[in-house]
């Protein structure tokens, strides 16, 4: 762009000359009044090479001149500083005499202010290191004293912990042995309590103990300490056992609660709650598994044969042992659950998981192994369900979300769901689902049955829609399978696409069954479509975010199997019944060798032909009146319609055109019509009547068929018959 616009500044001859020489001069700038400038040497990078080769455009004789009228300045430059500073140059040699001397007389002086600076020096340096000193063995001293303290706390800790549990006591351990001998168990009140109190104590031992472990005390009285921490689960075993029992005989007294929760409160003070949880486990939760999950249980699930209703659901022996369990853990299990999940809700308990949840799980994979097994599907799908709702309804008895979260995602939780065999459990559906689908749909010799007694009259169509039945029937889906069993219909609406077009190519000229499947797909959509919305996407998994996307994904699927069959149908019928209807168009031009020259009368009634113009449409209508519904009749009347209105509009037009104009040449009689105004009124007869035919197949819009366009034609010749 730039050098256009130099080249029209060039060649241009305008009025503008003058004002772009001006711009040239100004931009030009001066040259310097000197060659040699004083800030090119002052310069930090100034180099004599470089500065001679950049003016060698001047010349040696130019050059030397600039350099001595330069150095002159220089000169002059100097004299001048000297001249006006003169004086104080004199008196700067005159103030110097005598310095020397001065210096000589100050550095004894100095010398004895340095001995006293370093005199004054040292004998701080001396009260410092005495202080340092002092300090150190000062904190020496505490933290022997902090030492000795923590020993004697200690030492007092331990003792008051022993007198509490009574270890030192003959008539207590006396008491203690005795009471372990006897058979009854009796809830001491005060025991819990006592218990409770030893508890805060231990804990404050255990902060001293742990805070002074490396000292020789601590490690000599180590057996002190384990003797305590022996007594004291010895005592918390005992009491919770004893409120265990009583639990476990049905006695639940306020007591017996209050007695529980001081033995749970303390094991939680003394961080042992593990502890607490296995005695739950060993003495109240396993006795009651091991009568309630036995093999025998899972032998009653393996010869069950009961209706997968789920009237008989409840009747299923894995169900009715998983029901003992939840009845078990909301009566007998409750206090303990209370007491944990409410009472003590800031503790580390997790009843449900650690003591009840692992011994089911336990026992399962030791007693009922065979209920993994995917072979026989029927029972397998009759215990997965089972035990998923087992699962859930021990889920809902998790009071806090934290313990929830603490059972889904415990290890056991993952194992035990791995187990089940759910890819082996589809892959065998699978094959019972697609075996009878593919038997059919892939017969080299099909013999196509039409029942129009049915919703789909094909039998393939039937069995793709019962193969899409069981994906989602109550007794094949399983919840874990969703994702697959939604792949397998679409497999499926799939598979009857490519199934409809083999028919479609094989019966190309049967239009009795073109008709039945066109039909068929139609109904086949609406009922995917309902049931897609009823049945298949309720029982998708509650945290799919993308619901509107997956019911897309299904309607599109549909939507390919309607465009892909429907249009083709369609055309291939309509096609065929226009061709029929056709034929009759072939009289049209019998109805000018009707009136010519000769003296029939002037056409009162249409032509012969044309009331039977749709006939064929009708018949096939009739033929098919089961599986040609309202809407696929009303679209192929307007396709049908269409073609044989253009078509007839053609051939008029033509026989209108080659018509002679002889009117024009003879005096009109205006008691006779002439030949071509009788053909003419004929047409509009003709054309009447066909608008007559087009209600009768109902269609509303005559435009659409290219209706209004044949009246256009025909229009002019109402006025003969006006006239007429």
């Amino acid at each position: 762009m730039a050098t256009l616009e130099k080249k029209r500044n060039v060649f241009s001859f305008g009025d503008d000359d003058e004002d772009d020489d001006d711009r040239l001069i100004n931009s030009v700038q001066p040259l310097p009044s000197n060659a040699v400038e004083r800030s090119a040497f002052t310069a930090p990078d100034f180099e004599p090479d470089s500065f001679l080769s950049s003016r060698r455009h001047l010349g040696l004789e130019r050059m030397k001149a600039e350099l001595n009228t330069h150095l002159k300045q220089l000169k002059t430059e100097l004299i001048e500083l000297i001249n006006r500073d003169y004086q104080d140059f004199i008196n700067l040699s005159t103030n110097l005499k005598g310095v020397d001397k001065d210096i000589e007389h100050l550095k004894t002086p100095l010398a004895d202010m340095e001995t006293q600076v370093k005199d004054v020096r040292g004998h701080f340096q001396g009260v410092i290191n005495l202080l340092e000193s002092q300090l150190r063995n000062r904190a020496q001293l505490r933290d022997k004293k902090a030492v000795l303290k923590l020993l004697l706390n200690i030492h007092d800790s331990v003792t008051k912990v022993e007198d509490l549990l009574g270890i030192n006591s003959d008539i207590i351990k006396h008491s203690f042995e005795s009471t372990e001998d006897d058979h009854v168990v009796v809830v001491d009140d005060n025991l819990g309590k006592q218990i409770e109190r030893v508890a805060i104590e231990y804990n404050q031992m255990q902060h001293l103990v742990r805070r002074g472990k490396n000292l020789a005390f601590v490690t000599e009285n180590e057996w002190r300490i384990t003797r305590i921490k022996d007594t004291m689960e010895q005592k918390l075993s005992k009491a919770l056992s004893a409120a265990l029992s009583q639990i476990r005989l049905g006695e639940v007294t306020k007591a017996t609660k209050q007695s529980l929760t001081e033995c749970l409160r303390t094991y939680a003070l003394i961080d042992q709650t593990q502890i607490a949880e296995k005695i739950i486990r060993e003495e109240f939760v396993k006795p009651f598994l091991a009568k309630c999950i036995t093999h025998k249980a899972v032998e009653g699930a393996k010869n069950y044969g009961g209706s997968p209703t789920a009237a008989n659901t409840s009747k299923h022996p894995l169900t009715i042992m998983y029901n003992k369990i939840l009845n078990f853990t909301s009566t007998d299990l409750k206090p303990i659950l209370d007491i944990t999940q409410k009472t003590l809700k800031g503790s580390n308990y997790e009843i449900l998981v650690n003591s009840l949840w692992l011994e089911i799980i336990e026992r399962i994979n030791r007693e009922c192994k065979s209920i993994f097994a995917a072979g026989q599907t029927d029972v397998f799908h009759k215990n997965y369900l089972a035990t998923v709702t087992f699962i859930s309804e021990l889920e809902g008895l998790c009071y806090l979300k934290r313990s929830l979260l603490f059972l889904r995602n415990h290890p056991t939780y993952a194992e035990f769901m791995k187990k089940w065999q759910l890819l082996v459990y589809f892959q065998l559906r699978f094959r019972e689902i697609i075996k009878d689908v593919e038997q059919v749909l892939n017969d080299p010799n099909p013999n196509i049955k039409i029942d129009t007694a049915q919703e789909i009259s094909l039998y393939g169509g039937r069995v793709i829609l019962n193969a899409i039945n069981q994906c989602w029937s109550d007794q094949i889906f399983l919840y874990g399978l969703s994702h697959r069993f939604w792949k397998l219909t679409l497999q499926l609406i799939k598979r009857y696409n490519s199934w409809a077009v083999e028919i479609i190519n094989v019966n190309a000229k049967d239009a009795k069954i073109l008709t039945v499947l066109v039909h068929d797909i139609i109904n086949f959509i609406k009922i995917i479509k309902n049931q897609t919305l009823e049945t298949i996407l309720p029982k998708l998994p509650s945290n799919i975010q993308d619901v509107p996307l997956l019911k897309d994904s299904m309607y599109e699927a549909l939507d390919q199997l309607n465009d892909a069959i429907e249009p083709n149908i369609t055309e291939t019928i309509t096609d065929s019944i226009s061709l029929n209807c056709l034929e009759a168009l072939k009289s049209m031009k019998s109805v000018t060798n009707q009136y010519r020259h000769n003296d029939k009368p002037k056409p009162t009634e249409p032509s012969y032909f044309i009331p039977n113009i749709f006939k064929p449409f009708h018949t096939f209508v009739e033929q098919n009146q089961p599986c040609c519904t309202i809407e696929l009749r009303d679209k192929w009347a307007n396709t049908v319609a269409k073609n044989v209105v253009t078509q007839y509009t053609a051939i008029m037009n033509d026989i209108l055109t080659s018509l002679t104009k002889t009117e024009k040449n003879k005096v009109k009689n205006s008691s006779k019509l002439s030949d071509e105004d009788k053909i003419h009124l004929q047409f509009l007869l003709d054309v009447r009547q066909i608008g007559k035919e087009l209600d009768n197949l109902k269609i509303v819009d005559k435009n659409s068929v290219n209706y209004r366009k044949l009246e256009s034609l025909v229009e002019p010749f109402s006025s003969i018959d006006n006239e007429s």
